[in-house]
């Protein structure tokens, strides 16, 4: 899978810094020259996080070029969403690109 640059260094901090569980590409939104503009990231975290500071950590201690969206769940909350196909979760699960996910301790 090709990921942009911007997405893919994105990813990368949030992963060096909160060490999530998982982390989706969402969506990503280009003007009419295909140039990438903004995009969205879901990022899944365990239980234990509270999320809407997670989201605020995420925007304050991170740095991007162009303008992105973070929208988080707890673990428990994800696995829960994911059995009702009306939730923004399971669309999420559904159709968009895992960029990373945490290897599970054998």
């Amino acid at each position: 899978m090709n990921v942009e640059p911007v997405i893919k260094k994105l990813t990368d901090e949030i992963i060096e810094k909160f060490m999530p569980l998982e982390v989706f590409l969402v969506s990503a939104k280009r003007n009419n020259s295909g140039e990438l503009t903004s995009f969205k990231l879901c990022v899944i975290v365990p239980d234990n996080i509270n999320v809407g500071e997670f989201e605020g950590e995420v925007y304050m201690n991170t740095e991007c070029e162009i303008p992105f969206d973070i929208i988080a769940y707890n673990v428990g909350e994800w696995n829960e969403l994911l059995d009702d196909d009306c939730t923004f979760a399971y669309r999420i699960d559904t159709a968009g690109v895992i960029l990373y996910e945490q290897k599970q301790q054998s």
